[in-house]
Order: C-alpha cells, then sequence, then structure tokens
C-alpha cells in the first residue's frame, strides 16, 4: 500500500486510513471516505454520534491476549431496547477485532480463526437456548435486528446509517463470547462467527480513557499481568 499522504475529498484535511480499513469519516468535516485500491470516493455523511457516556476514545490503547491493540473507530448501533458501541480494533500483530460496549460491559471479539462454522438461520435461534462450538457450550443471551446510527474514525466496512443487520450474542460459562452475524441479510444459514471473552476497562488496561466528573479511571494491569477474563457483558 502506498505511504503517499490522503486527503478528504470534500475539504481537503488529511485523512489517515490505517491498515485494512476500508471506511474514514473525516474529523473535520464528518464526511465518510471509502477507499477501494488507490481511489476515494465521498459516500455522504453520517448521523452524528449520541454520547451514551462511554468512556472509550479513539486512538486508546490496551491489551488483549497477551497483544497490544489501539481503537481505530467506532460504529454506534440501536435495536429495540437501546443503542450501544462496537469500537474497531487494530492489534499489533495486524489482526482486528472488535469491542463490545453496552452500558459499561465490555466483550473483546475476533473472527473466529478455528476454521470452524455454524450452519445456522437466523430465524432459528431462540434465547436460552444451548449451542456447542470450538469445544465450549454457549447460552443464547441475545438475538437483535439492529440498525447503524453512526460511526467515526475507521471501519472495515461501510456502514450506510440506517442499514439493517441481523446477529446474536453467545456467552459461555467460562466467560467466552461469541458473536453471530449474518449480515443484512437473515435468511442465510452462514453467520459469521466472532470469539472472544467478556471483559472489564481494568483487564484491558485502555488508556486514555474519558474522564467523568465523580467516576474514578480504573487502574491498569501491572506489567505482564494476564487480562482478567469472565466479567458479564
Amino acid at each position: 500500500m502506498s505511504s503517499s499522504p490522503v486527503f478528504c475529498p470534500e475539504c481537503g484535511a488529511p485523512a489517515p486510513f490505517r491498515g485494512t480499513a476500508v471506511t474514514l469519516v473525516c474529523e473535520y468535516c464528518g464526511s465518510t471516505i471509502v477507499r477501494t485500491g488507490v481511489d476515494l470516493r465521498l459516500v455522504g455523511r453520517v448521523s452524528a454520534i449520541v454520547d451514551n457516556g462511554s468512556p472509550i476514545l479513539l486512538g486508546s490503547r490496551g491489551r488483549f491476549a497477551g497483544g497490544g491493540f489501539e481503537v481505530l473507530g467506532r460504529l454506534q448501533v440501536g435495536y429495540a431496547r437501546g443503542a450501544w458501541n462496537e469500537w474497531y480494533l487494530g492489534f499489533a500483530n495486524g489482526e482486528t477485532g472488535w469491542l463490545s460496549d453496552a452500558l459499561g460491559q465490555l466483550a473483546i471479539t475476533r473472527p473466529s480463526a478455528g476454521g470452524g462454522s455454524l450452519a445456522l438461520r437466523f430465524e432459528q435461534l431462540q434465547v436460552g437456548a444451548v449451542i456447542g462450538f470450538s469445544r465450549t457450550s454457549f447460552t443464547i443471551c441475545d438475538r437483535h435486528a439492529a440498525r447503524y446510527l453512526g460511526s467515526e474514525g475507521q471501519l472495515p466496512f461501510v456502514a450506510e446509517p440506517g442499514l439493517t443487520f441481523y446477529s446474536a450474542d453467545l456467552r459461555g460459562a467460562g466467560g467466552e463470547f461469541l458473536t453471530l452475524d449474518w449480515g443484512s441479510d437473515p435468511r442465510h444459514d452462514r453467520p459469521a462467527l466472532y470469539l472472544g471473552v467478556s471483559t472489564t476497562l481494568a483487564a484491558t488496561g485502555l488508556h486514555p480513557l474519558r474522564a467523568f466528573q465523580g467516576w474514578p479511571r480504573p487502574s491498569a494491569p501491572a506489567a505482564g499481568a494476564a487480562p482478567a477474563t469472565g466479567a458479564s457483558r
């Protein structure tokens, strides 16, 4: 990939794409820029992010499973019971993942690397049912049709505001976390799988964090300490 500077086609501000990111929201004019090879195009402006009290910031850094990561982007998602944030992560080894942030309940997931799959349609899932995957029993804790509300920073795909997508979240007894993602079409039976764990701000050592009056910052783990797992999402 070329190291030549990239600029927003709308306002001319720097547009620093990182890694395999496909879209970037210009922090100056709010335009969504899509990168295809060496070409850039605009797809309009995203809806404003609603301040839902998350302490996580773009550019925050932390650790997970022995490796460092940086927060590259945020996707804000809404469904019948409210809204949550999906923070797009870039890991030091070049991999990517997601930090789900729902009212302070956190989970970090990455694309399942085991090559396994689950032949399930969205309509087949029932909350409370148990599914086996990767030698772990997972309980379905939520299934939802949700829509993209807004975004900031960089993302690996074009998140068109208002587009509805279908997913389900599952938990294991040991803090394991699994997300099934059908994208915008719930009729197929090959959802994308994202595997990880429930976690906490303190366990990830995320810094810096947004400061709130009267809200204590969590202590970062000691150097070399393994991140704790098992917190509820």
